[in-house]
């Protein structure tokens, strides 16, 4: 078959969702195979026509007719272009796809079968984050997945859970729903495997005035991510006596400043470093010369940077919801995001087991280069062999 891969312009600013287009659109469209992929888009609107000619020059006598007259008609509109719709329809009808592939796009109706792969649902299961229930998000994405899941040719998700949300708040019937677990980062795989030389990057404890011994978490500044509560997990270990800093990167959402505010109330601004969006090196550079990533978010299990820590040898410190353990195994230390206590304690066992923790980060690291791209669409092309039985049934 031939499947369409659409994309649309997506800021890298996203995070994990960037990078797992990227990778997905960059591997199905150079992969030989039964079924060809290639990328489509909405084409741009259509040019408007040109403006009609001016009127010929003529007489004094015509010109004194025209001004008894009074000023002519307006000429008529030109006719409408055509709609988004209407563009993308005929692009792919034009390109003759026999499927559309929408991973984590909106689809877009007209006529053609297609597959939507889901990120999660949790303004479903936590609707009471702001950022999948404010300003509209909730009403949006309950429209957007309501119709977009049951109308789906196939619908993929990342776990099992996410297979079960998709059946219980959908109604899509489970043999619909195929559970592909979100591959590691290429770039991660490529550095960890020597495919891929990255200049070293000195020392980012210097580059980012960074004080001793580090965590590193990179994740957007949304309140499901769970800043604060590592603050309070960070505050305990310096009443401890262990004073180690946090490192966190990602793009602004909306929370940073409360985060920098609690911060500054914990009187732990010394230690909590914001740096933004940084280069991609720099956060290779953190997973070398962090102790831990600290991967503490309410989401999940479906998160990619544990995944990169995974294939980096980077110690990994996870929060323990549904779900994460299948898909990491035993290699991370696992903490309840939402108690500081826990958190803590996690942060002193990666501390204080040098050995045991290192035995963990080779373990994971063989899962992470397992779950690769290659084999995440190997699994998806099986799926559609299955498909091509019934969709060779029409033209």
């Amino acid at each position: 078959m031939k499947i369409g891969l659409f994309t649309d312009n997506v800021p890298a600013t996203v995070g994990g969702g960037f990078v797992l287009r990227d990778d997905i659109a960059r591997a199905a469209t150079a992969l030989a195979g039964p079924h060809r992929f290639e990328i489509v888009v909405v084409p741009p609107p259509d040019e408007p026509p040109p403006p009609p000619p001016p009127p010929p020059k003529t007489g004094f006598r015509r010109n004194w007719d025209r001004l008894l007259r009074g000023p002519e008609p307006a000429p008529p509109p030109p006719p409408p272009g055509r709609s988004a719709l209407e563009r993308f329809a005929d692009e792919v009808a034009r390109r003759q796809f026999d499927l559309v592939w929408y991973n984590n796009f909106n689809p877009l109706y007209i006529g053609v079968p297609y597959i939507i792969n889901i990120f999660d649902l949790q303004h479903r299961v936590q609707p009471f984050f702001p950022e999948v229930s404010n300003k509209g998000q909730f009403e949006h994405r309950e429209e957007s997945y309501t119709h977009a899941t049951q109308r789906a040719a196939m619908v993929t998700v990342g776990s099992e859970e996410a297979k079960a949300q998709v059946c219980h708040f959908y109604g899509v019937a489970a043999e619909n729903i195929h559970v592909l677990p979100f591959p590691t980062p290429q770039k991660a795989i490529d550095i960890a495997t020597g495919r891929l030389a990255v200049a070293p990057t000195g020392d980012v404890r210097a580059k980012y005035a960074i004080v001793g011994d580090f965590l590193f978490y990179p994740a957007q500044f949304w309140s499901h991510k769970n800043h604060v509560n590592l603050l309070l997990a960070l505050k305990q270990l310096h009443d401890q006596g262990r004073k180690l800093s946090l490192v966190l990167t990602g793009a602004d959402h909306g929370n940073r400043s409360h985060v920098e505010a609690v911060a500054a109330k914990l009187g732990l601004s010394t230690f909590v470093h914001f740096c933004g969006f940084v280069p991609y090196e720099d956060i290779l550079g953190f997973y070398r010369q962090s102790r831990a990533l600290a991967y503490v978010s309410f989401f999940g299990p479906e998160n990619l940077p544990p995944l990169e820590a995974m294939a980096l040898e980077c110690p990994l410190i996870l929060s323990d919801i549904p779900g994460v353990r299948t898909l990491h195994g035993d290699g991370p230390v696992y903490v309840q995001p939402d108690d500081p206590a826990s958190i803590a304690q996690g942060i002193s066992f990666v501390l204080d087991h040098p050995e045991e923790i290192a035995r963990r980060a080779k373990a994971s690291r063989d899962i992470a280069l397992a779950n690769n791209t290659q084999a995440y669409l190997a699994s998806f092309q099986a799926l559609l062999d299955a498909f091509e039985r019934k969709r060779r049934c029409w033209p």
